[in-house]
């Protein structure tokens, strides 16, 4: 399942192309046989408990529940845990032999008000998580032994960095991008605030149009929404810093993916960005604090021998996020349990 939103090179689940596994998904277009399915159980899906949980993961779990009649020794993964998994435990009691496997994306606060009732997580075999910050919530509801930190990869050969040409102009381009749990208030403050300090310094704001008001009245923003792939990676490449304001995250793909493109950071200082962006590559500044924000920012374009160490950090701490990496430490995981 391709998250909407993502680029195409984004998302947890390019984590299928570095594992030997069968991808199950719901259906896109659904058939008639999968209508009146999904009608028939349609009271599944609207009593799950899970806000995320549509007809077509029901789809996607009523085929894994087929498949697993037909294998043994094999591990279901589901890939975003908060969205797909809700009944599959249930073949636990019908025939053992396979594991089964959660990914999970969002911050506890958030992960209560989407997931009413937790007790079908009950019957995983394993906890994945995104940040050491879930690891404590997790294993009050599933044990100690069951939850494992597995770091998000990132695609470290198409996010890579180039040289940038000198243009002889003084200016510096920050780079801003998504929509998620995104401290829109204070980037916008701290807009102001370094557009009236250093007029060199403009930014450039990648996110949905519902988000642009925030800046319609800022001179020193261009903003943009739903750009293409290659677009995306040149913003990347051709910027000087990478500026990430947050309410909260666990992991985050624009900031692996600006690392991986060799950029400096400047981000709010929370655990689930310390969990991948080291000090040598990040400067964590409070959450909610514009003024600090503005002034990292101000700082770091005004020291570009800090911001060519940091460069070079940058990338060098994408690199051990690498999907190669990511895979065999999951790998380990499935081993453990079908062994």
């Amino acid at each position: 399942m391709h998250m909407n939103g993502h680029a195409g090179h984004s998302g947890y689940d390019r984590l299928t192309a570095y594992l030997d596994g069968k991808l199950l998904t719901g259906p896109e277009r659904f058939s008639f046989f999968q209508k009146v399915i999904a009608r028939v159980l349609k009271p599944l899906t609207k009593n799950s408990g899970l806000y995320w949980y549509h007809r077509s993961n029901l789809i996607a779990e009523l085929d894994a529940a087929r498949q697993w009649f037909w294998v043994r020794g094999e591990v279901f993964h589901f890939l975003y845990g908060e969205n797909s998994f809700r009944y599959l435990g249930a073949m636990k009691r019908i025939k053992k032999g396979n594991a089964i496997v959660g990914t999970f994306h969002t911050p506890p606060e958030k992960f209560s008000r989407v997931v009413d009732d937790e007790s079908h997580l009950l019957l995983l075999d394993a906890v994945i998580v995104m940040s050491t910050m879930q690891i404590s919530f997790f294993q009050n509801i599933v044990g100690e032994d069951k939850v494992f930190f597995i770091p998000h990869g990132v695609d470290v050969d198409y996010f890579f960095p180039i040289e940038k040409k000198n243009s002889g102009e003084n200016v510096h381009q920050c780079l801003f991008v998504g929509s998620h749990l995104r401290d829109f208030e204070t980037l916008a403050v701290a807009v102001e605030f370094v557009r009236r300090k250093n007029s060199s310094i403009e930014f450039v704001v990648v996110t949905p149009e519902r988000n642009h008001s925030y800046f319609s009245e800022k001179k020193n923003v261009r903003l943009f929404a739903r750009v293409p792939d290659d677009m995306l990676l040149k913003m990347y490449q051709s910027s000087d810093l990478f500026v990430l304001p947050l309410q909260e995250c666990t992991a985050n793909n624009v900031l692996l993916e600006a690392m991986a493109c060799g950029l400096p950071i400047v981000a709010t200082d929370l655990q689930g960005v310390r969990d991948y962006a080291s000090s040598e590559c990040a400067v964590m500044v409070p959450g909610k604090d514009a003024d600090a924000l503005a002034n990292a920012i101000i700082g770091l374009c005004a020291d570009k021998k800090k911001q060519d160490a940091m460069r070079l950090a940058s990338r060098k701490r994408a690199l051990e996020f690498r999907w190669e990496t990511i895979a065999v430490q999951l790998y380990k995981v499935y081993k453990s349990l079908v062994t």
